[in-house]
């Protein structure tokens, strides 16, 4: 999946963002035990990861003076999911923008239809600090 559909994603995530934002994807956290069969799923991580940041980025970055802003403030993203602490669908509290790193903290295969929410999410938490 790395060397697969994570490239494009990366890309159009990159493109979104008007410039290349690293991202940090904690692959051991999000790898689910005895999912691998999903990994290429829509719904398993594009959809709940990558899709939605990719449409944040494209909303905050919509013209140079939201470029600018995302890149001299965002200096890295970080893909995580932690069981203890990630929302099943309050997805403000799986969003954090600290210290320029933005830290996205989603279940993996859960609620997958709601990219726009999950979106929504990223990118209130990137404007409220630009």
């Amino acid at each position: 999946y790395q060397e697969g559909p994570y490239v494009e994603q990366l890309k159009a995530i990159q493109a979104a963002a008007g410039f290349e934002v690293p991202v940090d994807v904690q692959w051991n956290s999000i790898a689910l035990p005895d999912q691998a069969q999903n990994y290429t799923q829509d719904g398993f991580w594009k959809q709940v990861y990558f899709t939605p940041l990719e449409k944040a980025f494209a909303s905050v970055a919509v013209d140079d003076m939201g470029k600018q802003a995302l890149k001299a403030k965002l200096s890295k993203v970080v893909v995580r999911y932690d069981e203890a602490t990630a929302p099943s669908s309050n997805y403000p509290d799986g969003v954090a923008f600290d210290g320029g790193v933005l830290s996205l903290n989603f279940k993996p295969f859960t609620n997958v239809d709601d990219v726009d929410a999950r979106a929504e999410a990223i990118q209130k938490a990137l404007e409220a600090k630009l």
